[in-house]
C-alpha cells in the first residue's frame, strides 16, 4: 500500500514537471534603451553592477537591432577587438580605467542622440 502512495505522488510530481516544461516560456533578455544608457552611464559613476554589465555585453539582444548594434560595439571593446583604445581594469570600484570609460561615454551619447531622435511608433 505505500508503494503505491509514493509512486503515485512521485507521479504527481512528475507530470507537474512535465507540464512545466511544456507549458512555460524560456527566460528571455530583452532590455529598454534607456536601461542600457543607464549601464553605459553607470560606467563613469560606477553605479553599474559588474554582473549586469556582463549580463548585457555577453546576452545577444535579439528584439532590437539598433540596440544590438551598441552591443556588439561594447562585447568588442570587452574582448580588446577594439584597435583605439584597450579594456584594461579600474582602480577604486571602476570597472574599466579612464580611457575604456571614455569610450563607453562615447557610446553612450550615440545612443541618447540615437533614443531621442527614434521615432515614437514602428509600422509593422
Amino acid at each position: 500500500m505505500e508503494f503505491i502512495v509514493v509512486f503515485l505522488v512521485c507521479l504527481l510530481v512528475l507530470f507537474i514537471l512535465v507540464a512545466g516544461i511544456f507549458f512555460g516560456r524560456p527566460p528571455v533578455y530583452q532590455p529598454e534603451r534607456e536601461y542600457v544608457l543607464a549601464l553605459l552611464l553607470g560606467i563613469e559613476n560606477r553605479s553599474t553592477v559588474e554582473s549586469a554589465w556582463n549580463l548585457f555585453i555577453h546576452t545577444p539582444i535579439t528584439h532590437d537591432p539598433e540596440l544590438e548594434s551598441f552591443r556588439l560595439r561594447c562585447y568588442q571593446f570587452d574582448q580588446g577587438e577594439v584597435k583605439q583604445v584597450t579594456a584594461r581594469p579600474g582602480i577604486n570600484g571602476y570597472l574599466y580605467d579612464t580611457k575604456g570609460r571614455y569610450y563607453i561615454q562615447v557610446i553612450a551619447k550615440e545612443l541618447d542622440s540615437f533614443i531621442r531622435n527614434a521615432p515614437l511608433s514602428v509600422d509593422f
